[in-house]
């Protein structure tokens, strides 16, 4: 194999790659809840009258449990999630701001974004990486 078809070969590989990481959107119905074991402040998943529910789910793809995204608000850890799982949250309500940060073998710094939390109506987000590899939190209605 010439360096040319080397190279070339590399670069698509590596595109391959980085395409096949995107992950797919799971439903909350369909998102499992993050075992106790998994979850760092318990008092934040229990529910609490007054305060509204917030869901952060963790889209399906790269499943393995080496690679979970810890979920933060106002930045103080709440849960490890994997692949297909979500947390369901208690918080005041206001004004907070979730973030998520890839851990273990996973690629993805830290990301956030802010929440307005209703005593109404549950907020969901998702962790997500997109088709470059992108990992984000965003607001969705799914």
């Amino acid at each position: 194999m010439s360096e040319y078809n080397y190279k070339l070969f590399v670069v698509l590989f590596s595109l391959m790659f980085l395409v096949s990481c995107a992950t797919t959107l799971v439903s909350n119905e369909e998102a499992r809840e993050v075992e106790m074991r998994h979850v760092i402040d318990a008092g934040v998943v229990t529910p609490r009258q007054g305060f509204g529910e917030v869901v952060v789910k963790r889209d399906q793809g790269l499943n393995t449990s080496a690679c979970r995204s810890r979920v933060f608000v106002d930045g103080e850890p709440v849960a490890d999630i994997a692949p297909g799982e979500k947390v369901t949250m208690y918080l005041p309500v206001g004004e907070v701001m979730l973030a998520a940060k890839a851990t273990g073998i996973c690629a993805g710094g830290l990301v956030e974004v802010s929440a307005r939390v209703s005593d109404s109506k549950t907020s969901t987000f998702r962790v997500s990486y997109g088709t470059w590899g992108e990992f984000s939190i965003q607001p969705t209605s799914f």
